[in-house]
């Protein structure tokens, strides 16, 4: 695919100061000359450490790998990775690096092209959608370590025959409104990135896009307009949840668990999470793929996860891909998505029995996996979704033509450079 000159970036952290090494991190050197891979995201995920462990024995002194800790939220460690990769610090090999950074990365020559070797070996059984995600320009610059789509959660005793499409869970929350039963249809509508998430569902679910494939024009169009009228549609129906706005994925988990909530739009933890927080809701809980937003158009959940990328800085760039392929082996997968609720990437492991246990959603979260689609792949990604969350919120505000208007001139304001963040 042609690809036009590149936009003007407007990059979020500055590029001042090389931040301390990670807590649990021996920086640099090695052991009699093993060379230590520094790896940075994930390493604090439950279970974890087994699977780092299990790595660096297969590598019999190849390598070893330390885990460095970062800030739990995405923001904080995307700051803490940019400051010191903007300092060109050759202590950071392994990037965990959330699935909207590759093109930011890439585009500033922080990350590495894979090889066509290392292309081949890191997509051998992986969803193609995931491996889009660690893609810029025609170029892979990453493996794909985990993924996450959401579901349509709703009560069974409630819903006995789920609603398939958008208008038919409001039109059945309704009915249980009026019998004074719970009602709540929850998604996340806070200003912050899982707000990001529900729309880009729903825009995708209608055909629309934010930006042009080369990310230099923007695209908001009618398909935006039909986007927001559906967000502003449920803010006023009347089976929106009462904080609506500042709803983010835990606040709508508890309106669920304290049966105010039919449906929530949320991710495959759920189960897991009621079984500790209410056994009786999470035995009356049901799931399905998420609604049509569009009757006859199939649904497009939007993709979250991780990718593993080697930084450009790293002393030991073989190594560390070596160590990312161990710690992402189907059987990790299946380790990480059964310790830390991680779902893999690489289809194979649906079929584990294990993995059929604890994911009895699995086939569910299959189909949607396999038409996901990311969130808009630009450089420009960090600014985009903070205008996305700023213009669109609060829900009850949206104006559907006018805010569709402000998006588009924000965000083409971002892309020529002109842009200031809200």
């Amino acid at each position: 695919m042609r690809r036009r000159p590149r936009p003007q970036r407007l990059v979020g952290a500055a590029a001042t100061g090389v931040l301390a090494c990670g807590l649990l991190s021996a920086c640099g050197g090695g052991d009699g000359g093993v060379p230590v891979i520094n790896l940075y995201g994930g390493a604090s995920a439950a279970g974890f450490d087994k699977i780092i462990a299990d790595c660096n024995e297969q590598a019999d002194g190849a390598y070893r790998i330390v885990g460095n800790l970062l800030p739990s939220d995405a923001d904080g460690q995307r700051e803490q990775l940019v400051r010191r990769l903007a300092a060109g610090d050759d202590s950071l090999d392994l990037l965990g690096m959330d699935v909207t950074w590759t093109a930011e990365f890439a585009e500033a020559g922080w990350i590495r092209e894979l090889t066509p070797e290392q292309a081949d070996a890191g997509t051998k059984d992986t969803l193609q959608p995931t491996i889009d995600t660690a893609m810029w320009e025609d170029k892979l610059y990453g493996v794909p370590k985990h993924t996450n789509v959401q579901l349509l959660w709703f009560r069974k005793s409630l819903v006995p025959d789920p609603p398939t499409t958008w208008d038919g869970v409001i039109e059945q929350a309704k009915a249980l409104k009026e019998e004074d039963k719970p009602y709540v249809v929850g998604i996340t509508a806070a200003q912050y990135e899982g707000y990001v998430v529900a729309f880009n569902t729903i825009l995708s679910s209608l055909g629309g896009t934010l930006v042009n494939e080369d990310s230099t024009e923007v695209t908001v169009d009618d398909k935006t307009v039909q986007a927001l009228e559906i967000l502003k549609g449920l803010a006023d129906s009347g089976v929106a949840s009462a904080s609506l706005s500042n709803s983010q994925e835990p606040e709508i988990f508890a309106q669920m668990q304290n049966e105010q909530a039919a449906f929530i739009m949320n991710w495959p933890y759920v189960l897991s999470a009621m079984k500790a927080a209410n056994e009786d809701v999470a035995n009356d809980l049901g799931y399905s793929e998420l609604p049509e937003f569009a009757e006859g158009e199939k649904p497009r959940a939007t993709l979250g996860g991780m990718n593993y990328a080697v930084s450009t800085y790293s002393k030991h760039p073989e190594e560390t891909f070596d160590a990312a392929m161990c710690l992402r082996t189907p059987e990790h997968q299946l380790e990480t998505s059964l310790e830390s609720g991680d779902p893999p990437v690489a289809p194979s492991v649906y079929e584990e029995a294990e993995f059929k246990e604890a994911y009895p959603m699995g086939p569910e979260m299959l189909n949607e996996l396999e038409t996901a689609v990311p969130r808009p792949i630009t450089p420009l990604y960090q600014n985009i979704s903070t205008i996305v969350s700023s213009t669109l919120s609060p829900p009850s505000q949206i104006d559907p033509e006018a805010t569709a208007e402000e998006l588009k001139s924000a965000i083409q304001d971002a892309i020529d450079g002109k842009g200031i963040l809200p």
